[in-house]
């Protein structure tokens, strides 16, 4: 299990004032990934770098985080993020495509691989004016499958893979996952309330072996008056004092 970091000030998150902004998305994946978080954790297409950050206070047990991510403007912000936020050096950025080799990120060395990625499938759905916006909404740059076997690819041999997809997609996962030797271990559905149709899916994949995921009790984001569950309001009180 995870323990949280205690008596660390309030995170101050850097990002771009128009283009893709992170979502609530990111606090929950990081509530999720946090249970599994332990030794070196490697973020796939980490953007300003808000799920590193989170799970840097959520887990103690986190070592070091290494964020990467195609967009270089995205990456500046991360590397502000992970400066203001986190001084000692454990969590860096990284420019690259996780499809092929990233230079100092060793395939095979990482205990956790998250990821919250484009949930959009390319020629589904009306396309994004704004570049930024297109490429971390849509898989212009990088399909599922692809995910997946970069996943796989840098993830140890007792290592997990930790993800969020809209709920529509999650029959897609055991294609990806089984050619390159994962398998669903968990998953937890998320509906924005009680009585609302489920929106999303927390999944966590490991490597081999066989079994039925384990399903997790449901997570309802919001409560009374469209405030927050008390689980999410907790981390994202992260990034406020009190």
């Amino acid at each position: 299990m995870s323990e949280e970091r205690t008596g660390a000030p309030p995170l101050r998150i850097r990002q771009p004032e128009r283009g893709y902004r992170f979502s609530i998305d990111s606090v929950v994946l990081a509530g999720f990934a946090a249970a599994y978080c332990r030794g070196a954790v490697l973020d796939l297409g980490t953007g300003c770098g808000v799920l590193l950050l989170l799970l840097s206070r959520l887990a103690s047990a986190m070592r070091t985080g290494i964020g990467v991510d195609l967009q270089a403007e995205l990456l500046d912000f991360a590397r502000r993020n992970f400066h203001d936020n986190g001084p000692d050096g454990r969590l860096v950025a990284v420019h690259g495509d996780f499809r092929g080799n990233i230079p100092g990120v060793e395939p095979g060395s990482f205990d956790l691989v998250v990821s919250n990625p484009p949930y959009g499938r390319t020629g589904h759905g009306r396309r994004n004016p704004d570049p930024g916006k297109e490429t971390a909404r849509h898989d212009v740059t990088c399909s599922l499958p692809e995910l997946f076997a970069a996943a796989s690819r840098f993830l140890s041999a007792n290592g997990r893979f930790a993800f969020i997809l809209p709920y529509t997609r999650l029959s897609e996962i055991v294609p990806c996952a089984a050619p390159v030797g994962l398998r669903v271990e968990s998953l937890r559905v998320v509906h924005p309330r009680d009585g609302a149709p489920p929106s999303r899916g927390l999944c966590c994949a490991v490597r081999g072996g066989s079994g039925t995921p384990r399903l997790l009790p449901p997570l309802f984001l919001h409560g009374e008056a469209e405030k927050y569950c008390a689980e999410v309001e907790r981390i994202c009180r992260l990034f406020r004092a009190g």
